[in-house]
This record gives C-alpha cells, sequence and structure tokens, in this order.
C-alpha cells in the first residue's frame, strides 16, 4: 500500500518538475526572442512533449507559449524604441519582417502605434519611467512617507476610489505608529513600504477597503502588534488577517481583494530587490515566476504580470 507520505513527496516531486520546466523554458525564450522561437524549438529545450510542454505552460504563466513570446518581443521592441532604435530596426531585431505586420502587433498589443510612442517619449507620465505605457505606474524608491501620503490621495481622487482623505490619514497615522523604528534593507523607513502597496493598489483601481489593507499588508509578520491593536476598520483589519492567512497557507481560499494586496506587496518588494543580497534575490525571482506570475495572470491584469515577470526574469540566474 502507498503511503500518505509517499503520495505526498511524488506531488512535491512533480511539482518541482513543473515548475523546474516552466523556469527553464522562461530563460530560454527570454535568451533567444531576437530568433525564429517556435513552440516546438521551445518544448525541445525543456525535454518535454509538445502537448504537456503547452499545457504546463499554459497551466503555470496563464497564456499559451507563443502569446508570451509575441508579448515578450513587442516589450523589448518598445523599449528599443523608447532608447532611440528606429521603429523598423527594432521590429526586425524581433524577428518582424514589415513594418506594417509589427505596428499592426505593437498597436493590438498596447492600443497605439509605435509611432505614436516614439513621438511621445518626452511625454511620458512623469515618475512612470521609460516603460509606463508597458507596467504599472512607479514612485520614486526613496520617497518618504509624507511625500507617498500626498501621492495615495492624489491617486485615490483621479480614480475616483471612494474613499475620505480623513479614512486615508486615520489609517496612515495608525501605519506609521505600528512600523515605527523600522527599517528596510535599502535604510528607508519600512513604512514607506506598505505605503508604496497602497500606492500600487489605487493605481489598480482596487476597492477601498483593500488600498486601505495595503498600508498594513505585512503589519502581523513586520511587527509585534496583534491584530485586536490596530485602530482600523473592522473590515479592513479583516482584510489584513485574511492577507496574512493566505501567505501563511492557513486560513480560506484567498479572494480577489486578498490576491491584489499579495501581489501589490510582491511587485513593490520586486522593485526594491536591488538592496537584497544574491542568494535572496533569486529565491525572490523564482518564487515570482513560480507563484505570484499564475496569480497575476489568473487575475487578468497584464501590466501587473508583465513587470513581475520582467523584474523575476532580471534576477534569474
Amino acid at each position: 500500500m502507498i503511503s500518505l507520505q509517499r503520495i505526498q513527496k511524488v506531488g512535491e516531486e512533480k511539482n518541482m518538475t513543473r515548475q523546474e520546466l516552466v523556469k527553464k523554458s522562461l530563460k530560454y525564450m527570454e535568451n533567444h526572442l531576437d530568433g525564429s522561437l517556435s513552440v516546438q524549438d521551445i518544448a525541445k529545450e525543456a525535454g518535454y512533449s509538445l502537448s504537456h510542454f503547452s499545457r504546463v505552460f499554459r497551466d503555470a504563466v496563464g497564456m499559451p507559449p507563443m502569446e508570451y513570446v509575441k508579448k515578450r518581443k513587442l516589450i523589448h521592441a518598445s523599449q528599443e524604441i523608447l532608447n532611440g532604435r528606429k521603429i523598423i530596426d527594432a521590429a526586425m531585431d524581433m524577428g518582424y519582417t514589415s513594418h506594417s505586420g509589427f505596428t499592426k502587433a505593437f498597436c493590438h498589443e498596447f492600443g497605439f502605434s509605435p509611432a505614436f510612442l516614439k513621438a511621445m517619449k518626452m511625454h511620458l507620465e512623469e515618475g512612470g519611467g521609460a516603460m509606463n505605457h508597458v507596467f504599472m505606474k512607479q514612485t520614486d524608491p526613496h520617497m518618504t512617507k509624507e511625500e507617498l501620503l500626498a501621492r495615495l490621495k492624489k491617486n485615490v481622487t483621479e480614480n475616483q476610489i471612494n474613499l475620505s482623505e480623513k479614512e486615508i490619514q486615520a489609517v496612515y497615522d495608525e501605519a506609521v505608529r505600528v512600523y515605527e523604528g523600522k527599517t528596510r534593507y535599502s535604510g528607508d523607513e519600512y513604512v514607506t513600504h506598505p505605503l508604496c502597496v497602497a500606492v500600487i493598489l489605487a493605481d489598480m483601481e482596487a476597492e477601498p477597503d483593500c488600498v486601505l489593507a495595503g498600508m498594513m499588508c505585512d503589519v502581523l509578520k513586520k511587527t509585534n502588534a496583534e491584530p485586536g491593536s490596530l485602530r482600523i476598520p473592522k473590515r479592513v483589519k479583516e482584510l489584513v488577517l485574511k492577507v496574512n492567512n493566505a501567505e501563511s497557507g492557513t486560513g480560506e481560499q484567498p479572494n480577489r481583494d486578498v490576491l491584489l494586496v499579495t501581489l501589490a506587496e510582491r511587485l513593490h518588494n520586486m522593485r526594491t530587490i536591488e538592496y537584497m543580497d544574491k542568494s535572496t534575490r533569486q529565491k525572490k525571482a523564482e518564487e515570482t515566476l513560480e507563484v505570484f506570475l499564475p496569480m497575476a495572470a489568473r487575475l487578468g491584469n497584464e501590466k501587473l504580470t508583465a513587470e513581475l515577470n520582467d523584474l523575476a526574469l532580471t534576477y534569474l540566474e
């Protein structure tokens, strides 16, 4: 008779094999974007049959392999255009044989032409960086808590999220209190991390309680605060608890708000990963590809998915 432990071990080994398959495939794709990649080539490199590879990849990444390759090619091409490369040259570098074919694919992916991107190069939204059309808005990595509070209020207003300044200020004051004295690897006040998470959630037009929970996203992990001692609205406190339970593997199946807070926190951690040591960066990159990327794909947020993917591949070895 096969023991429960043996069944669990087989399951873990199978899952690990699938994770390694996806990681190996993503690295191979990224290194060969300027070539004529085919799904058969990628499956062969991974060492699996075409049908098995395609199924596993789609389950993990949320899209077919060649759709993923097309997206990555267009992202790379747009970066090259922003760096001053001619549109046709960037297109040909990524395997497109005509200007019209590239423009059609680019417009379908991003909603505007590569010519428009080039023309608007100097007018991209402030603070967003060169890839603002592809990725989520970014904040300066060393903004103070006061500056982040102002940015949060601005984003909430612009995105018409039903939160008053009084509600935001109250949770902000509590966040400053409970995270007091803690710092990040970068040397910045730790509270700037959950504030950045809240800013990201506001950019994603998340629900009001979700945005507020962002300011307390990891309070139960990073501080000694007890849930009952937190002076925040009950609904927000419940969401913070659910986020903590989901990350620790306990509690109920996470809902959309829980996933949004979790992913927003991972995104900000990946944006500031350069301050961590090499082994930690590698671990975080692998986790992002194996765990968080599929979560983002299931939510259907393409900008979030694209940026997590890009950051993970940057630090994956």
